[in-house]
């Protein structure tokens, strides 16, 4: 899924960019590896990737700061404990 989230970031670069410069701890917004405008594309690459829709309800803006960040929000184990009644982040009981 990483590897899927770094190619994804790599392509919608507003210049072109080394692919060693591209951490999991890069910040993608502030950076300018992403634009707003990338945001609903990212989120269905992550639904996919996931086997799962993302409450976009839930969402906070500090949701797609790097790609660790996306993988402990949108991941497989965040997929796992939101079905579960979990968010991984805020540790806050989600089921209904």
């Amino acid at each position: 899924m990483r590897s899927e989230l770094r190619s994804f970031v790599l392509g919608k670069a507003r210049v072109p960019r080394r692919p060693e410069d591209l951490t999991d701890q890069t910040p993608l917004l502030t950076d300018g590896w992403l634009r707003s405008v990338h945001l609903p594309e990212l989120l269905l690459l992550m639904e996919r990737l996931r086997g799962t829709p993302i409450d976009v309800e839930n969402l906070k803006a500090g949701d797609f700061r790097d790609i660790d960040t996306l993988m402990a929000r949108f991941g497989p184990a965040a997929r796992l404990d939101t079905v579960s009644g979990l968010d991984t982040v805020s540790g806050l009981d989600t089921a209904p």
